[in-house]
């Protein structure tokens, strides 16, 4: 299982990059701008192969890769050819520049839609947490137990969803709750609590989610973009949080993970099951295509928030009949810089990372 686990964790990073940088060759060829290089991978090349006017390759460490247009290196003063990037306009720049990240999102959905379509979640009886200072927990009911009856009630296993909603209409009740725990069954006497504010009953347990077999791609599509978009606004409260100080900044550090750190989470989930590891992927693609967004230099938003300026430019030249533009070897000195604190971010949160893993921490808290 181990040596399946990290060839798992590879083909997901393959397919991480491939779909990024994919999404800026793609966007090179909608307007036309020549493909010098298409990488997967970075550092030393372990294997290249030239196609038409491109070198597709593969490096030594797969972290990362790149798509190299032709221009990419800016040079003041030169002449550009018409498959030159900066020859194009900016709408153009634009397109080949945000279809990186929007392509990871493309491979979230897809991952999202295939697993909605063939599986579905079934609420079971059985008992997954309980919480403390409860009617269950002060009862004896422990994670494991399987309900099998309420007062004459018989409950199959994926019949959760009914035995919740009993227990939600059972106001101001003691109800007679039976268990199987191992070979043993048990029987408890449980009085239920009622939420004013909700309007429904309970007595303190959260019931284990199973994944079935169910085919039904309408449901894929659905939910697989309804997940994509809970997600982002979920990571984008995140972010907020973050920058608001609601969320301490000694928290994101202890909590952050770098490549090591994913990696090593990816690994845990490939053991856990395809199921989740596949949803990890899917969150993974998420994180990284909002995180490229980010208006950071070097990054592929900030790429684009100086496209957004050049435009505000633009129009205030058409105001003042003055030409105000930035140059791009002025723009690269910003990348540059942006470039090198994510890199000092980067080996500091590996660090961390490693720190962590020879401790025996858990990157999910």
């Amino acid at each position: 299982m181990e040596i399946v686990s990290v060839i798992l964790v590879i083909i997901a990073f393959f397919f991480i990059i491939l779909f990024h940088e994919f999404g800026h060759y793609l966007g090179c060829k909608l307007v036309k701008v020549k493909v010098e290089e298409f990488s997967i991978g970075l550092g030393k090349e372990l294997w290249s192969k030239r196609i038409g006017d491109t070198k597709f390759s593969f490096r030594l460490l797969p972290i990362g890769g790149y798509v190299l247009p032709e221009g990419e290196e800016y040079k003041k003063d030169q002449e550009l050819s018409e498959t030159n990037f900066y020859s194009k306009p900016l709408w153009a720049r634009l397109i080949i520049i945000a279809l990186g990240p929007i392509f990871n999102y493309i491979l979230a959905i897809i991952i999202f839609f295939f697993l909605y379509s063939i599986y579905d979640y079934k609420i079971t009886t059985e008992v997954l947490m309980v919480a403390p200072n409860t009617p269950a927990q002060k009862a004896g009911l422990k994670p494991g137990d399987i309900i099998t009856k309420i007062d004459s009630i018989k409950f199959d296993y994926y019949e959760g969803q009914k035995l919740i909603e009993y227990i939600h209409q059972s106001k101001d009740r003691t109800l007679e709750i039976e268990i199987k725990r191992g070979n043993e069954t048990k029987t408890f006497r449980i009085q239920t609590v009622y939420n004013k504010d909700h309007n429904f009953s309970y007595i303190g347990f959260n019931p284990k989610k199973a994944t079935v077999y169910s085919i039904n791609p309408i449901r894929g599509i659905k939910e697989s973009l309804f997940t994509t978009y809970d997600l982002t606004i979920k990571y984008l409260k995140v972010i907020i949080s973050i920058f608001s100080g609601s969320i301490p900044l000694k928290t994101v550090v202890e909590q952050s993970a770098g490549p090591i750190g994913i990696t090593k989470i990816m690994y845990d989930f490939a053991n856990n099951g395809i199921y989740n590891y596949l949803v990890l992927v899917a969150f993974i693609n998420i994180v990284i295509g909002l995180f490229n967004l980010f208006p950071f230099p070097a990054l592929d938003g900030g790429r684009i928030l100086f496209i957004l300026i050049n435009y505000l430019l633009i129009g205030i030249s058409k105001i003042t009949k003055k030409k105000i533009s930035i140059e791009p070897d002025k723009e690269e000195i910003f990348h540059k810089v942006g470039l090198a604190l994510l890199l000092i971010l980067i080996v500091f949160i590996s660090y961390n990372d490693i720190v962590r893993i020879i401790r025996g921490e858990n990157f999910i808290k």
